[in-house]
Formats: C-alpha cells, sequence, structure tokens
C-alpha cells in the first residue's frame, strides 16, 4: 500500500499540469534521483515522454538504450531491471504499455512494489491523454486542410469568373473583329464599283488604241479583279468565322465548274506567261454543290499556284474519279512548302514566307476559305510539297453524284441573238456620284438610256417624270435608305420598273430583306458589267416578246 505522501504524488501524476514536479518529488521521496513516464505510440511504435513530461532528460542516451532494451525484451508487458551492462542502475514498470521508470544508485524493482495497484488507472489515463492529443492533432490538420480546401476553392471559383470574363471578352473582341472585316469589306466595295466600271468604258469605248495604253488597261483590269477577290474573301472569311456560310446546292458538272474557274484565272496565267496543262479524266463527274462556291475554292487554288509560280512556270490540273469521290489535283513547279507550314497552310492569315523578290502578299485567308467550302461540300483537301523550290501538290477531293436525267438536255447550248437595248430607260440611284455616273455610263454604252438620282426623294421624283423601266437602286442612301426608298417607289402610281438592289453586303438576310422591300434581283458591289448586260439582255427580251 502506499503511504498517504506517495498517494498524494502519484495522484498529481493524472495531471498534466503538475506531472513533472510530482515525478520530481516522487522520485525524491522513493530515494530515486529520477522518475520519467514513457508510453509507446500504438502508430509509431516507438517510446515517448507522456504528456507533461520533458521531452529529454538528464539521462540523455542512457533513458533511450534501456527502454530500447525493454521494448525489445519485453514488449512492455513486465517489470524489468536495469539490463545487464548498463551504467547506472534503474527499474521499470511497464502496464498498458506505458513504463514508469526510476533511475539512481539504489533504485531496485521493491521500490516500485506499492505503485503497482494504482499504475492501471494511471497508465489508463496517459494513454487517453496521448490519444486526445492525437486527435486534436488530426482536428487542427483536418481543420487546416479544410481551411486550405475553402481557400483553393475560392481561388478557383475566382479563376474560374476570370476566365469566363476572359472568354467574354474575347467573345466580344471576336464579334468587334467580325463586324470591322465586313464593314471593310464593304466599304472597300463602294469605290471599286466605278472603277471597274471606268476601265470597263474605256475597253468597250475603242478611245484606247496604241500598245502601251491597252497594256495599261489591261494591267488594271487584272489588279481590280484580283483586288475584288481579296475583298470577296475578307468578306466570306468573316461570314465562315460566324457560321453564315449557306450553299446553295445543285447538280453540277465537274468540268463546268474548272472551266469557270479557270477562266477566272487565265488572265493572271497569261499575264505571267505560264502553261496551264489539263488532263481530264475521260468521264463526266457530277458534283451536287454550290456553283459559285467550288468556283471559288479552284480559282482561290489556281491564284495561289499562279502567285508562287515564277513567270514561265507550269501548272497542271487533272481530275481522278475513284468510285464515288473524285479527286482534283492541282500541281505547280513553283516555290513549294516548307515542311513545317504543312500543316499550317490552311489556317486563318498563315502564309508562307516569301523571298524579296518574290513578294506576292496577300491576307493568307483564301485556303482557309477552301478548306472551309471543301468540307461545307462533305470533302476534304490536303497540301504536299518536298520543300522549298520543289512545286507544291493540292488535291481536292469531294463526293460524286449520278448525272441528273436532265444532263444530256442541259448540255445543249441554248441559242441566243443579240437583243437591240434602245429605248430602255433606267434610272440609277446611288449617293457616291462617281458609282452612280460610271454605271450609267455602261448602261448607255450597251445601248439603254439612263438617267442618275443621288438620295431617295430625287429618286422618287425622278420616277414620277422618266418613267424608268429599271432601277438600280443603292441601298445605303442617306435619308431614305435603299429598303424605304424601294417600298416608296413601289407605292408610286403606274410605276412598273424592275428594282435591283445594289449593295455591299451580300448574305441571305440581306437579300430577305431587299425582297421584303419589293426588289425584284440583288447584287452586289463591284458589280460585274457582264451581270448588268444580262439584266438589260432580259428586259429588253422580254419588251420583245411582249
Amino acid at each position: 500500500m502506499l503511504d498517504q505522501r506517495r498517494q498524494e504524488l502519484f495522484n498529481q501524476l493524472s495531471d498534466a499540469g503538475t506531472r513533472a514536479a510530482a515525478a520530481r518529488q516522487l522520485a525524491v521521496h522513493l530515494g530515486a534521483q529520477e522518475l520519467a513516464l514513457y508510453l509507446k505510440d500504438p502508430v509509431l511504435g516507438v517510446m515517448l515522454p507522456a504528456p507533461g513530461m520533458p521531452k529529454t532528460v538528464a539521462a540523455g542516451p542512457r533513458w533511450s538504450t534501456f527502454l530500447g532494451r525493454c521494448l525489445r525484451d519485453t514488449g512492455f508487458s513486465d517489470s524489468v531491471d536495469w539490463p545487464v551492462g548498463c551504467e547506472r542502475p534503474a527499474a521499470a514498470l511497464v502496464v498498458g504499455g506505458v513504463a514508469l521508470i526510476l533511475a539512481g544508485p539504489e533504485v531496485s524493482l521493491a521500490q516500485l512494489d506499492g505503485l503497482r495497484v494504482a499504475m492501471p488507472l494511471l497508465a489508463a489515463l496517459l494513454v487517453a491523454e496521448h490519444q486526445l492529443s492525437i486527435d486534436r492533432a488530426d482536428a487542427l490538420e483536418a481543420r487546416e486542410d479544410a481551411v486550405r480546401s475553402h481557400t483553393l476553392a475560392k481561388a478557383l471559383d475566382a479563376s474560374r469568373a476570370a476566365t469566363a470574363e476572359l472568354n467574354l471578352q474575347l467573345r466580344r473582341e471576336h464579334g468587334r473583329k467580325d463586324e470591322f472585316l465586313a464593314m471593310l469589306a464593304h466599304e472597300l466595295r463602294n469605290p471599286l464599283s466605278p472603277l471597274i466600271h471606268s476601265v470597263d468604258l474605256l475597253g468597250r469605248a475603242g478611245s484606247i488604241t496604241d500598245p502601251a495604253g491597252l497594256r495599261q488597261l489591261a494591267v488594271m483590269s487584272r489588279q481590280l479583279n484580283q483586288l475584288t477577290r481579296l475583298v470577296d474573301d475578307l468578306l466570306d472569311v468573316s461570314r465562315v468565322s460566324r457560321g453564315q456560310i449557306e450553299l446553295r446546292r445543285e447538280p453540277l458538272l465537274l468540268a463546268g465548274v474548272l472551266a469557270d474557274s479557270l477562266e477566272a484565272t487565265r488572265p493572271a496565267l497569261e499575264a505571267r506567261g505560264q502553261l496551264l496543262k489539263i488532263a481530264a479524266s475521260g468521264h463526266d463527274v457530277y458534283l451536287n454543290g454550290d456553283r459559285v462556291r467550288l468556283t471559288q475554292v479552284f480559282s482561290n487554288l489556281l491564284h495561289n499556284a499562279c502567285k508562287y509560280t515564277d513567270r514561265g512556270g507550269t501548272i497542271a490540273v487533272s481530275t481522278v474519279p475513284d468510285g464515288g469521290r473524285v479527286s482534283v489535283v492541282l500541281r505547280d513547279n513553283g516555290a513549294g512548302i516548307p515542311p513545317d507550314m504543312l500543316s499550317r497552310i490552311f489556317e486563318l492569315f498563315a502564309q508562307v514566307p516569301a523571298s524579296l523578290d518574290r513578294a506576292q502578299g496577300g491576307l493568307g485567308i483564301g485556303l482557309t476559305l477552301v478548306r472551309t467550302l471543301v468540307e461545307l461540300h462533305g470533302g476534304q483537301v490536303s497540301a504536299h510539297s518536298v520543300g522549298p523550290g520543289h512545286g507544291s501538290t493540292f488535291t481536292v477531293t469531294l463526293p460524286s453524284v449520278p448525272p441528273p436525267r436532265s444532263a444530256a438536255r442541259s448540255l445543249q447550248p441554248a441559242a441566243s441573238a443579240a437583243v437591240p437595248m434602245q429605248g430602255l430607260r433606267v434610272l440609277v440611284v446611288d449617293d457616291n456620284q462617281d458609282a452612280a455616273e460610271s454605271l450609267a455610263d455602261v448602261v448607255r454604252l450597251m445601248g439603254a438610256d439612263a438617267v442618275v438620282a443621288h438620295d431617295g426623294p430625287r429618286a422618287l421624283e425622278a420616277a414620277r417624270t422618266y418613267a424608268p423601266e429599271l432601277i438600280f437602286l443603292d441601298i445605303g442612301l442617306p435619308g431614305w435608305d435603299g429598303y424605304e426608298t424601294a417600298r416608296r417607289l413601289r407605292g408610286l402610281p403606274g410605276l412598273r420598273a424592275r428594282l435591283v438592289a445594289l449593295t455591299g453586303y451580300g448574305t441571305e438576310g440581306d437579300k430577305q430583306l431587299a425582297a421584303a422591300a419589293g426588289f425584284d434581283a440583288h447584287l452586289v458591289k463591284p458589280v460585274d458589267p457582264g451581270e448588268i448586260g444580262k439584266i438589260l439582255s432580259s428586259l429588253a427580251a422580254m419588251h420583245v416578246t411582249s
């Protein structure tokens, strides 16, 4: 049994706040130099000072040696004497994974006998305290983890919000870019119309007869056509980015599409003295496609080959039917394509680097349009080149279709004869004076009569007094726009004129707006004089048959 003083000191071992002081006093009371309380950590498997006990003791390494042997030899299940070979005597009472150790010159196990009865309760308390400290540490760590998770979640939310805002800004910028491209193309078309008409007038009038002047006239015509093509591509790439490309499909003879493309490219080929070789398959191949868009595809590829092939070079076009598909292969012996560009050649604004003596320029959008239009037709386009100086090969593969029933009839050319246009009255309405006057001159040169107005009210007055049979009406007029002017013209009693819209915008929506306003036709600037001639001929033919 424990005497009262020992009992009081032992009881004080149960309080972590007084444990270290009580251990020192109890050691003196038992005639020992030191008393230590250690417990075995169940997870780590090592001996640790009990909560409240000093982390180190004066015996230092000797405690570690003794405890290590206790752990190895007894597993803390029995009381043991100080192991043989150690420097100082000690005794340990081990209960439930807790070791009460006395150290001193005259220490023996007998000094611990009185503590055996009270030791299990103390051991249970120390183990519980140790587990509680672990639980508190775990709780603290969990709390810190929760705080970190919350912080990370907030950071992630902030990052997502910033990304969403950036995406929104990018979409806005993308939209503004598309609007700018569309507006730029529209504004460029306005001055192109009078230039094209003026060059056409000079050629038709025959006032230029010397070889040098004719050459310059041909140069102007080619360059205007090239500029028109670039403006069309610029507007088309804006439509592509907004998903507004629409196809008007019909059965097409591939040879006819290629003929249209070659005809559009022929002036550029002839100007550079390039040889064009055509290898037909010998079979009529039909496509279900948009004639204008497919012509644009092959024209762009031919212009590209012409641009990057030296003067006097060769461009070859061949068709290769293969079951339900057909491949059109365009080869040139020109500049070639660097290997690192082959994977990017169809990307928007991508251009093959050109040397200073071959700086052809361009917008880097032609091949992007080619790929988009070919894919809209269910086909693929690819590029191949051994490298710079070894030419290029572009292959367009498209689905083919069986010949339509009316193919034989459609291949027969219709007989036509020139229709006199004298007496036809044409009103040209455009706020751009040069555009209006040049178009009126083209109409007059074709044999019809023409007058000009520059806004809606004057157009209405001219229609009352002049009684035109055909009105070319610009949409972008000041005051009344072309749509409002058309509606007012349609309200004039007795006016039976054919209304043709002139505009720099050519989407399906623009055409629908024109039709709703009362227009009979919709022409996109710059208007080809050939289109003007077709309209006049059609109207003149109606007069002849009526």
